[in-house]
């Protein structure tokens, strides 16, 4: 029996992911307007992380790095998600990994290091130079960010002064053990892989929502266009 896309989304959602207690990626208010801190030296103006996804990632990051230190070979990295919920549906808004190792050898990852009290990294959260927060908030408050971050302000904002979210954003992420069943049933990737399985699914089936640049077509709206694919649930694997 071929499965859709669709079904193969939502079967790794059921497995991984708690939408029924999400984890909210900013600290807002009950109106949907997200915290500041100053941060750095210069005391700038920055997006505060939620503090429960902060504990979060840091557990997860810190069950990584102890892997890393007692070299047991059980986890690859992290892989993590934001997304929104139309109901009690995921979706996703942006994929991505940070794994254990540095792009250079065996060397922990430095993103990863001092991930108990590292604000500025955060395993790619961090609230420094090139990492979400600290691009996302340069974005939206200096206009001087990467312009790939222009784009999430755009679809998460509905202001900036003061910053308040269209709908509540969500954090997923996960220690990626080595040997876990990925998105495709029998497959078992490793993390590089992983990421863009998942993030070629929901690109098929929120081609309009999902925010990431890389695996993805460079054109995204055109190619969605010329595909069919409006958010569709019929895609199937055959298509490929």
């Amino acid at each position: 029996m071929t499965e859709t896309k669709r079904a193969l989304w939502d079967r790794f959602v059921d497995r991984f992911v708690d939408a029924a207690d999400p984890i909210s990626l900013f600290e807002t208010s009950a109106d949907g307007t997200v915290d500041t801190i100053a941060y750095g030296r210069s005391g700038r103006r920055t997006l505060r992380r939620g503090e429960r996804m902060e504990r979060k990632l840091r557990e997860a990051g810190g069950r990584v790095v102890a892997d890393y230190d007692r070299r047991e070979g059980r986890y690859e990295g992290l892989v993590y998600m934001m997304y929104t919920l139309d109901g009690d549906e995921v979706v996703p808004r942006y994929l991505g990994k940070c794994g254990k190792f540095g792009a250079s050898g065996t060397d922990l990852n430095s993103n990863l290091k001092n991930v108990d009290t590292n604000d500025g990294k955060l395993a790619r959260w961090g609230y420094g130079n090139y990492y979400h927060f600290g691009d996302l908030s340069s974005a939206a408050f200096r206009d001087d960010g990467s312009g790939k971050y222009d784009r999430w302000v755009e679809a998460l904002f509905a202001s900036t002064d003061p910053p308040r979210l269209r709908e509540p954003v969500y954090f997923w992420v996960e220690p990626w053990a080595v040997g876990t069943e990925g998105p495709y049933p029998d497959t078992r990737p490793y993390l590089e892989e992983l990421e863009y399985q998942l993030i070629g699914i929901a690109f098929e089936l929120y081609p309009e929502r999902l925010l990431n640049t890389e695996g993805v077509p460079t054109n995204p709206a055109a190619y969605a266009e010329m595909r069919g694919w409006t958010d569709r649930e019929d895609a199937r694997l055959s298509d490929f």
